[in-house]
């Protein structure tokens, strides 16, 4: 008996070109919650698919899982930012102290004119602000993340998201 659903997504590159590239693609494309939210669950579920391609047959539940994993976000520590956004975005609370506080979305570049819907020229840029009150933007947080598993995946020649 399996206990995988087949999802038609059956490697790392898989799960990497079909959702990752996407999600991180979508999100550079059109900064908005929705996009936050789909970037940092794909990027972060995918040490999952990673602990599966590496340990054949072996449960992500237990000692070895969890040592792999504290030396992921010992590794990168974004990867724990993406964590706490994708368990919000998935169950809004936590059983554990979040090290993200909220997601703040501002508006940059562009004219005055742009808060009542005239003029151009500006984006929305998204913060995560963290426990220490400091912020950092979503994007260079997935650019750390996405460069993290560009090298520890590096064998596999993975198209990066990051054009």
């Amino acid at each position: 008996m399996s206990l995988n659903i087949d999802v038609n997504l059956n490697s790392v590159d898989e799960y990497w070109r079909e959702i990752v590239v996407p999600s991180v693609e979508a999100f550079r494309s059109v900064a908005s919650t929705s996009s936050v939210f789909q970037a940092a669950l794909s990027v972060w579920h995918l040490h999952d698919w990673v602990w599966h391609e590496r340990n054949p047959g072996r449960d992500s539940r237990g000692s070895a899982f969890n040592v792999y994993r504290s030396e992921l976000l010992a590794a990168c520590p974004e990867l724990g930012w993406l964590r706490d956004v994708a368990d919000a975005g998935k169950r809004r609370g936590s059983g554990r102290l979040p090290e993200v506080q909220g997601a703040q979305p501002q508006m940059r570049g562009g004219s005055g004119l742009m808060l009542v819907g005239v003029g151009g020229g500006a984006t929305c840029v998204f913060f995560l602000v963290l426990n220490d009150g400091s912020k950092q933007n979503v994007d260079a947080v997935l650019r750390a993340a996405i460069e993290f598993w560009c090298t520890d995946l590096k064998a596999k020649n993975l198209p990066s998201p990051l054009a």
